[in-house]
Parts: structure tokens; C-alpha cells; sequence
């Protein structure tokens, strides 16, 4: 059997209609078409208050950053590094987003004069979080004072070791803490609040809280911070976290700050990427900016990343982007040989009509894709996975989610087959013995089975409303795209129109997407389907009819900007179904 195409069709399932006196109401008093009142209503922002503020959100409104327990500790001993001239250390995680907090961080102690070197743990040599060996380089260097970004929530006995050499430790971090937490100086995690912090910030999102709190104390200007937008929408989208509340603040603004970037290495990374001059989304962020910067980390050497963006010589910065384009593409060549590998093992290894999880292992898999694969597998199968390297006798393994299944809840009851892990609810990693790999695979499987349905297992494509063709306008176009940035919780709103006219021949661009134009009453769009070519020959017949779930943008090609359908799945209308990838 081939895994080519997604295993089981999708699910649509349409959100149900709101109350009509609600949607007429807020209609007249916020002067929106009915048909974003509804999406708006259907994702809980229902008064004209919420909605003001969702449409259009102000810096003002960020939460105070003393909201966040441990913070008021943090800054006190900051400040006390400050007026010792203590040499700091910000000490982060090889990913996008500790890359980008290491960079925030380090920019901002060292722009208030901060005596402040930085630190990323080398992925293949150390992997990943506070480590002794990292300790010690700090300890050699003469570091008093270490803080971490994006990592350090489980480093208990790495706390009690820095501590031992005299070195106290600042944790700032977003992961899932465990039942014990380090004895830091400051722990500040807005999942380790008593009351739990509002928001699910990412971990450059809690460096830049922390930013926000130092510049407070020590009486500077708010606004100056701004310059640093662009690496908290980076580290915030890359990391999958929800946008909305603060993230949404952040994310909306720092996109509009990447454009406008004074960092030489930005700019470098842009132009290299293709993206110079170009209106930048979250989705050229996760696709092609985040890439770039995650390569040198998956490959060994973030270090160089923090280099890249924080350096102010722009021969320096051109000379890493460029390295950085060449690394991306060998990293995506690795990523495409792994990715072969793991499924010619599901075709020997796993049973895709009753098993509920994919647990895979290889000797000498790249520990810096594993984690680009397992997602990759997850969005072809829609179970949880997770893909474990093999070197040594060890086992280092990344694992993806789906809705509904918390990763590190599951891993919590294979701990005793686990060196350790850590993670939150949609990717976690971990670390095991060779010889227990199939117990654990076992156990997962076991766990998986007992917190999963067939409904949840079940691919699902949640469409936001029903619309016709005809409704389709510049002004509601024009007000969607006040939803960005879109991302988790806030995705670009899927409609529905069923009974649409092929018009013409559909025809295949490219690897194997879908070019088509539909019509309805006098209506009539440009179709793309991304991942779709395969359905070309199945409604080429002259009047064919079908049913139709898709976003809708606009497209500019040769100067001409026309709307567009962007197919997120396609029906025969006579009840032929086939799904592709959208």
C-alpha cells in the first residue's frame, strides 16, 4: 500500500448559524456585513467592545507584565546584575522562537548596559535545555547570573548544579512544568502561575513581558521595545501558539515591524528568501522565514541565528543569510529522505485501522528534522506521532499532536520508560534507552487508544458559514483580512458554496495543484488547489457540479489582482467524494 494521499476523507463540519437578532444587532452598531458578525460571534468575540478590540488592537492593550508571578523577583535581581556590572548570560533554545527570545533579550540587557553574553546548547552534541556542560561554560566565563528563554521550566537538578557553582538562574520559559519546579531565583512561566496567566504567550512572547517589565523599572520608554516586534511575530508564529489576546497584539505589530526591520540580518534573511518589498503574513513567516533560521539550529549551530539578528554589520549579516539559505536546503533534502524512510516503516510497522498513534525509530535519523517529519506524518494521518533518532544506545524523539490528545499528559504515564521529557500539548520531546523503545511504543499506543474515539482520529475540516457566491465583495474581503494575523484559534474563515459550475477545463500547475474557474448564478471565480491535481481529470465533464470548502484572497499575477477561491477541499456534487491536501 502507498501513503500518498491523506488516509481517510476529510469531515466537513459547519459551525452552526448564531442568533439572527444577535447578528442584526451587531451589524447596526459596528457597521460589518453580516457574514464576519457571524464568523466573529461563532469564535466567542460577540460585543461591540470585543469586536472593536479584535479588528483593531493598540499596544495599550498588553497586560501588565507584574501580572506574571515571579516577575517583580526576576527584575530585582536583574537590576542588582546591572549595578554590580555581573556578566549575565541569556541562555536559549536552538528553535525559532528561543532564537528569537535570545536575540530580544540579549539586544535589549545589552542596550541598558548589561554586562550579557549569550548561549545556545549545540542540538546534536548537548540537545536540548540547560545543560552542565552549558553551566560550566558559563562558570568559566565568570557568570553570575544565568536566564533562560524558552527552556529551563524542567531543569531542576541543572538549577541545583548552577546554584552549586554559585550561579543564581532566572527561568523564563512557556512549557508544561512538571510537579516539581526548579529552585530558581525567579520562575516566570505563565503556565506556572497559581492562577494561571491569561494568556498562552510563546517563549520570545514571556522574554518580551520581561523586556517590558526591566524597561518599566528601570524608567524607559515603552516605545523603544517596538524595534523588537519583528523577532517577537517570528519566535510567535513559528511556535504555533494561539493568536489571540496578547499573541494576536504582538504578532499583528510585529509583522508590520518586519517590513520595516533596521536589523541588518532581517533584511539579509528577507532578501535571500525572496520576500523584500513584499507584504509579509504569518504563513510567509512559519514557510519560508522560520525555515531559514530553525536550519542552522537542526543542523547544530543556532548560535550563528542569534548572530544574524542581532548583528549590526550588514556585510556580517549578508554572509550568515546566505548560509543560512544553503543550509535550509540541505536540511530540506534530509527532510525528504527521512520522511521516505518513516513511511516505508508505517507500511511495515503500523496498523492504520486500529492503532491510534504512530511511534517510529530509526539509527542515525537527523535529530534536527525528526520534528518536520513527524508533523509532516500528523497532517497525512491525523494521529499522534512521534519519531524517535537512535545513536549510541539513545534515543532522542520528537513528538506532534492532534486535537484533543495532550502530548506531555500522555508522555506523563510512559515516564517510567523516559529519561526525561517535556513539552506542552502539541510537541513535546523526550529521551530513552534503545532496548526500551518498543515497550514505550507499546505503552504510548496503549495510552493513545484509552484518550482517543474514532471522532477523534476522524480528520475534520471546520468550515465557519455557508455562503453564496454572489456575496463574495471587495468590502467583505476587506474586512476578513482585518482578522490577521491568522494562526491557531484565529485561522483565515472557511465558506462553503455548494452546487458551483466547473467552468471550462481544469488543468494541472506545477508539482500537483489544481487550476480551475467556477461559476454560480452570474458569479464567477478563479479556483486554486493546492495539492489537489489529482482531481482534475475526475471533473473535467463539460457542466460538472460541485460542492466547494475554501478560503478566499486575493491573487496578483503580471501586475492583475483578481480574487480568488483557495480550495481547502472539493465534493462531487453527485456524492463522489475525494480529498486532497490543502
Amino acid at each position: 500500500m502507498s501513503y500518498t494521499k491523506r488516509v481517510a476523507p476529510l469531515k466537513w463540519v459547519l459551525d452552526p448559524e448564531p442568533d439572527p437578532a444577535v447578528v442584526a444587532g451587531l451589524v447596526e452598531q459596528c457597521d460589518l456585513p453580516p457574514q464576519v458578525v457571524k464568523i466573529l460571534i461563532k469564535r466567542g468575540i460577540d460585543t461591540p467592545e470585543t469586536i472593536s478590540r479584535f479588528l483593531h488592537p493598540k499596544m495599550t492593550d498588553l497586560r501588565d507584565p507584574y501580572e506574571m508571578t515571579g516577575m517583580k523577583a526576576g527584575i530585582e535581581r536583574v537590576t542588582r546584575a546591572f549595578y554590580n556590572n555581573e556578566k549575565m548570560v541569556i541562555y536559549g533554545d536552538y528553535d525559532v522562537d528561543g532564537i528569537t527570545a535570545t536575540t530580544l533579550l540579549y539586544s535589549v540587557l545589552g542596550k541598558l548596559g548589561g554586562n550579557v553574553d549569550f548561549y545556545l546548547p549545540n542540538r546534536l552534541v548537548e540537545g536540548y535545555g540547560l545543560s552542565q556542560e552549558g553551566i560550566d561554560t558559563a562558570k568559566d566565563k565568570g557568570v553570575s547570573l544565568i536566564i533562560t528563554v524558552d527552556t529551563g521550566i524542567t531543569a531542576i537538578e541543572e538549577v541545583k548544579y548552577a546554584r552549586s557553582l554559585g550561579i543564581d538562574v532566572i527561568v523564563t520559559d512557556h512549557h508544561e512544568p512538571g510537579e516539581a519546579i526548579p529552585e530558581a531565583t525567579a520562575i516566570i512561566n505563565p503556565k506556572n502561575d497559581g492562577t494561571r496567566y491569561p494568556d498562552e504567550l510563546s517563549g520570545v512572547g514571556v522574554a518580551f513581558k520581561f523586556a517590558q517589565a526591566l524597561y518599566q523599572s528601570q524608567g524607559q520608554d515603552l516605545r523603544d521595545l517596538e524595534e523588537h516586534l519583528d523577532l517577537v511575530a517570528m519566535g510567535t508564529a513559528a511556535d504555533i501558539v494561539p493568536l489571540i489576546g496578547e499573541n494576536r497584539v504582538l504578532t499583528k505589530f510585529g509583522i508590520r515591524q518586519i517590513a520595516r526591520t533596521t536589523k541588518p540580518g532581517l533584511k539579509s534573511l528577507t532578501f535571500v528568501a525572496g520576500l523584500m518589498g513584499k507584504d509579509i503574513s504569518t504563513g510567509q513567516v512559519v514557510f519560508i522565514l522560520a525555515p531559514r533560521i530553525n536550519a542552522l539550529g537542526r543542523l547544530g549551530a543556532a548560535s550563528e541565528a542569534v548572530r544574524l539578528l542581532s548583528t549590526r554589520d550588514e556585510r556580517v549579516a549578508a554572509e550568515i543569510a546566505r548560509r543560512l539559505d544553503e543550509e535550509n536546503k540541505r536540511r530540506k533534502a534530509i527532510d525528504e529522505t527521512t520522511l521516505h524512510e518513516a513511511l516505508n516503516q508505517i507500511e511495515e510497522t503500523v496498523d492504520l485501522e486500529n492503532d491510534r498513534a504512530i511511534v517510529l525509530s530509526g539509527e542515525g535519523w537527523h535529530q534536527g528534522v525528526i520534528g518536520i517529519v513527524a508533523s509532516r506524518i500528523v497532517e497525512r494521518f491525523h494521529l499522534p506521532t512521534i519519531m524517535i533518532s537512535v545513536t549510541d544506545g539513545i534515543g532522542k524523539g520528537s513528538a506532534r499532536s492532534i486535537p484533543g490528545f495532550h502530548l506531555c499528559e500522555a508522555l506523563k504515564e510512559c515516564e517510567h520508560l523516559l529519561i526525561k521529557y517535556g513539552g506542552h500539548k502539541y510537541a513535546a520531546g523526550l529521551s530513552i534507552q534503545d532496548d526500551r523503545i518498543e515497550e514505550f511504543r507499546r505503552a504510548f499506543k496503549a495510552v493513545s487508544i484509552n484518550h482517543l474515539s474514532n471522532e477523534d482520529i476522524a480528520p475534520k475540516l471546520h468550515i465557519d458559514m455557508e455562503i453564496e457566491l454572489s456575496e463574495i465583495n471587495d468590502y467583505l474581503m476587506q474586512t476578513i483580512e482585518e482578522f490577521a494575523p491568522f494562526g491557531p484559534m484565529n485561522m483565515r474563515p472557511v465558506f462553503l458554496t455548494r452546487n458551483c459550475e466547473v467552468v471550462g477545463q481544469p488543468y494541472v500547475v506545477g508539482k500537483n495543484h489544481l487550476k480551475m474557474r467556477v461559476r454560480k448564478g452570474d458569479s464567477v471565480f478563479d479556483v486554486i488547489g493546492f495539492g489537489f491535481g489529482h482531481m482534475a481529470g475526475l471533473i473535467s465533464d463539460k457542466g460538472c457540479l460541485v460542492d466547494l470548502a475554501y478560503v478566499i484572497e486575493y491573487n496578483t499575477y503580471n501586475d492583475i489582482t483578481r480574487k480568488q477561491l483557495r480550495l481547502k477541499d472539493i465534493k462531487l456534487t453527485a456524492g463522489n467524494l475525494t480529498t486532497g491536501f490543502a
